[in-house]
């Protein structure tokens, strides 16, 4: 049988009221009457969040990742960098995984509001503004929610990368290196991501008097990075400079280049974005555009810690979390 506060209450003796306010954490009630209220609720198993109740609003919070996992580097790298930032900010950390389907996803988050968790963390990167109106429409939960993937105009506070920027990074350094021809290999352009990029990329080139002579789309896996590279090698003038917009795609281009028996960054010279652990290990190293992972956890651990203290609206703002750059000998 599910506990009730009123179970809660003819145990300890104090009014629904009184206990509704401690394990909401509001009102003036004295240390003693919400340690006693506590006790009485965890004896019965009754799901509430320590972080809202003022004794322990110093302690640890417990946070739900909700993603619909995927295979591949960088999701091992969002979540390795997740879990670091977890551990340094004293977060419990859950990875709550759902498939790629909105009712899945509604009564995924209706029944975490039934257990003893304080925030969510949503990295759903197919989501688009019309989806995140829908689920805040028909989701009973009134937990705390950060999204950490970018959309065009966020509906809840958003975390992430500056895309932008790392595009200008990219750009500026195949100028500093002396290159003057140009290319780039974008993600799909419906994710407001590929976008940041590809406009940060293209803009820095032309404020520097430059243009690019070549670009095609591709959709952030490997083989599209190889079929970027068979149409990259039919072009009478090939760009000496690309600047492929993910790491999976960056192995395919190279990798294929190299089977075709060119030399980087001799012959061609490439840039990658989010530099996961492929991009030290692969041969040649590739220079990336870094993402920190474990910074964004922090950042997004920091708003919900804001949120639950009512120091942070819920309302769509989007956060940037700073990139750099990351030489090693693709250029």
């Amino acid at each position: 049988m599910k506990v009730t506060l009123k179970d809660i209450a003819e145990k300890s003796g104090y009014s629904i009221s009184t206990v509704s306010r401690v394990l909401n954490g509001s009102g003036n009630i004295s240390t003693e009457v919400q340690k006693q209220i506590i006790k009485i609720a965890e004896e019965l198993s009754y799901p509430f969040s320590k972080s809202k109740i003022p004794i322990y609003s110093s302690g640890s919070l417990h946070i739900a990742l909700v993603t619909d996992f995927r295979e591949g580097e960088f999701y091992a790298s969002f979540f390795y960098g997740f879990s670091v930032a977890a551990r340094e900010t004293n977060v419990q950390l859950s990875l709550i995984d759902v498939v790629d389907h909105e009712d899945h996803l509604i009564k995924t988050i209706n029944d975490l509001d039934e257990q003893i968790i304080d925030g969510l963390c949503l990295f759903m990167p197919e989501m688009n503004q019309e989806d995140y109106h829908n689920l805040l429409n028909n989701i009973v939960s009134d937990l705390p929610m950060v999204s950490n993937a970018m959309i065009q105009s966020p509906v809840v506070p958003t975390i992430t990368f500056d895309g932008y920027s790392g595009g200008h990074l990219a750009a500026e350094h195949f100028i500093t290196k002396g290159y003057s021809s140009f290319g780039i290999v974008k993600g799909p352009f419906e994710k407001a991501e590929s976008r940041f990029r590809y406009n940060g990329f293209k803009d820095y080139l032309a404020q520097s008097g430059y243009e690019l002579s070549w670009e095609t789309t591709g959709d952030f896996m490997f083989d599209s990075g190889v079929n970027a590279y068979q149409q990259y090698k039919e072009l009478n003038n090939r760009p000496k400079a690309v600047f492929v917009t993910n790491d999976l795609m960056t192995k395919g281009f190279l990798e294929a280049a190299k089977n075709d028996g060119l030399q980087v960054p001799k012959d061609l010279a490439l840039i990658s974005y989010d530099n996961t652990p492929m991009c030290r290990e692969s041969y040649p190293p590739i220079t990336a555009v870094n993402t920190s992972f474990s910074e964004l956890g922090k950042e997004t651990f920091k708003v919900l810690k804001d949120i639950i203290a009512k120091k942070h609206t819920q309302n769509g703002t989007l956060s940037l979390i700073p990139v750099d750059l990351v030489e090693r000998e693709t250029a």
